[in-house]
């Protein structure tokens, strides 16, 4: 059994997912058929390879941000890119959360429950404070509007404005899923979500001479290996390089 596995990985080269598939069905076949329980199982690991993460190109966020039609999906997807942040993190984001005179997002509610606060430019700032003009809803930023809006009378805004929800994940997906149709980039990059613009920022910070560790506090990292993945993907060109080269120490 385990010269079959080592000529699984060995000779066919067969990735960790299939090799774990593989166990699988053996461990059934052996302990659920055969009635042996081997502890072997438990020792047998394997190394599951991370990919990379998938980004956009700077050009193509400005594609992607430009084509959805509503603008609501536009203002929300901005702060995912701008901000780097996680789907529910941005649903989330109040109001009061917004600090005007110091130019950040308190983000309270995280993926691994440690608040933290991200920059926002003033251009970003103004375009959220017109943004939140247009419906004034006192609790959230990004409010849901329900789905009976439309036959009850009431205009958007006002929708918006009486809502006592956040947006949901699922209005979100579905925008994002047409904008990424009319705007092409289904046809280079297939699947496109919210975490694609958070991959995005982190990818476009460090290109743009970000430190690594002031990264992953803006993206909410709780370990440095989370963030080291994306220099994998930052596009360093051959002047840069050299640039970063006559910079060393020279005996």
């Amino acid at each position: 059994m385990l010269d079959f596995l080592v000529h699984l990985q060995d000779d066919r080269k067969l990735k960790a997912s299939t090799l774990n598939q593989a166990v699988c069905a053996l461990r059934t076949l052996y302990r659920d058929h055969l009635g042996i329980a081997w502890d072997i199982w438990k020792k047998i690991k394997f190394k599951f390879e991370e990919p990379l993460p998938h980004v956009l190109t700077r050009d193509e966020v400005v594609l992607l941000l430009r084509t959805f039609r509503d603008g609501r999906y536009r203002a929300f997807c901005t702060v995912v890119y701008q901000c780097g942040l996680r789907l529910n993190e941005a649903l989330h984001i109040k109001p009061v959360h917004i600090n005007g005179e110091r130019l950040v997002i308190s983000i309270p509610k995280t993926k691994n429950r440690k608040a933290r606060e991200v920059p926002i430019t003033p251009r970003l700032l103004a375009r959220l404070r017109t943004f939140w003009q247009c419906h004034r809803n006192p609790e959230w930023l990004f409010p849901a509007v329900g789905r009976g809006w439309k036959g009850s009378g009431i205009t958007l805004k006002e929708a918006m404005h009486r809502s006592a929800k956040p947006m949901s994940e699922a209005a979100v997906w579905q925008a994002i899923k047409v904008a990424v149709a009319e705007s092409g980039l289904s046809k280079k990059h297939g699947h496109i979500s919210t975490h694609t613009l958070r991959h995005s920022f982190a990818t476009h910070m460090l290109e743009g001479g970000a430190s690594i560790l002031q990264v992953g506090a803006y993206l909410g990292h709780s370990a440095l290996k989370d963030t080291l993945r994306y220099l994998h993907v930052t596009e360093i060109s051959d002047k840069d390089g050299r640039a970063a080269l006559d910079t060393l120490a020279d005996p």
